[in-house]
């Protein structure tokens, strides 16, 4: 136990005796100082620079000093450039003096040469819409009751300003549609197409509303015969027709035929007797599934009547002008 105890004391003595000399003995040595970008003016940006973290130099210090920033990253100092009065404009270079080194230590030199590529810009901001990114459809089965919708519907962008000409698109990341078969909401992040540009925030919440879908036939929709000014008077047979349409379900029951329309393109067509097919507006949210029947006698003016006159595949009867 003795000896044990004897040789904890010789090795505590050769460590205070070691510290006490790399407190007091100097040396040289090449390290890596942090490199910052002062004096920069409100609004502007160095943003895309090819600036390093950190700058290689000489320098001359206590040994014991050198070995904490070495092994426990102790803070000596740092390198910096000095941009005031900068004005945006093209890149520059800027090579690095040992006047820039700011450093505790007893001497620091640039060491080797470092070259410093700068551009100053404006520093720019932009509320953008967020364009959404759906991937394939819903299941058959499935619906939209609304608008797929994010919240919020824009973000601020924020970075150089060379960087916004033409205006970036920010997009969220894809979401796909073939897996959900229910309503609901999720968070999504979002991605811009151009670099070094900053979003905020950096993610929407995305509000899916999914319904079951039903098929319904609404009856007797009126048909209506679209015609230039000046013309003469149309007559439509039949004057209704059935429209078969797709839907979310609780939608679908409430539907009414007004929400519907049916037209026939007639324009200027001279007088006589056509065959022309119907053509429906309806609300977004639907899918047409068909109309009954698909196309319409027309008759527009007062066409003479030949026995037997029939309209032509072209849509017009034998006997019209």
């Amino acid at each position: 136990m003795n000896r044990l105890g004897l040789k904890i004391g010789c090795l505590l003595a050769a460590l205070v005796i070691w510290m006490q000399v790399a407190h007091t003995s100097t040396v040289e040595q090449d390290i890596y100082l942090p490199l910052r970008i002062t004096g920069l003016q409100p609004g502007l940006t160095y943003a895309g620079s090819r600036v390093p973290a950190r700058v290689p130099v000489r320098v001359l210090g206590r040994k014991l000093t050198l070995l904490r920033h070495r092994f426990f990253n102790y803070f000596v100092g740092e390198v910096r450039i000095d941009v005031s009065g900068q004005k945006p404009g093209p890149e520059f270079s800027y090579e690095i003096k040992s006047g820039d080194i700011f450093t505790n230590l007893d001497a620091a030199s640039a060491y080797p040469p470092t070259t410093v590529h700068l551009r100053i810009d404006r520093l720019d901001s932009l509320m953008l819409p967020v364009r959404l990114q759906l991937e394939n459809s819903l299941p058959a089965d499935r619906g939209l009751l609304s608008p797929v919708a994010t919240e919020p519907e824009s973000v601020l962008v924020t970075g150089p300003g060379r960087f916004f000409d033409p205006e970036p698109v920010v997009m969220s990341r894809p979401v796909d549609l073939s897996k959900v078969d229910a309503s609901l909401d999720r968070e999504v992040g979002l991605t811009v197409d151009r670099p070094l540009l900053e979003i905020r925030p950096d993610k929407v919440q995305l509000a899916i509303r999914v319904g079951v879908l039903e098929d319904r036939t609404l009856a007797n929709v009126p048909v209506v015969a679209l015609v230039d000014a000046g013309r003469p008077e149309v007559g439509v047979s039949p004057p209704v027709a059935d429209v078969k349409v797709r839907g979310v379900a609780d939608s679908l029951r409430v539907l009414t035929r007004d929400r519907l329309l049916v037209t026939i393109p007639v324009g200027d067509r001279p007088v006589g007797v056509y065959s022309l097919p119907g053509q429906v507006d309806y609300p977004p949210w639907l899918t047409l599934l068909g109309l009954v029947p698909p196309r319409f006698q027309v008759i527009v003016g007062n066409p003479p009547v030949q026995e037997g006159a029939q309209p032509d595949s072209a849509g017009r009867s034998d006997g019209g002008e």
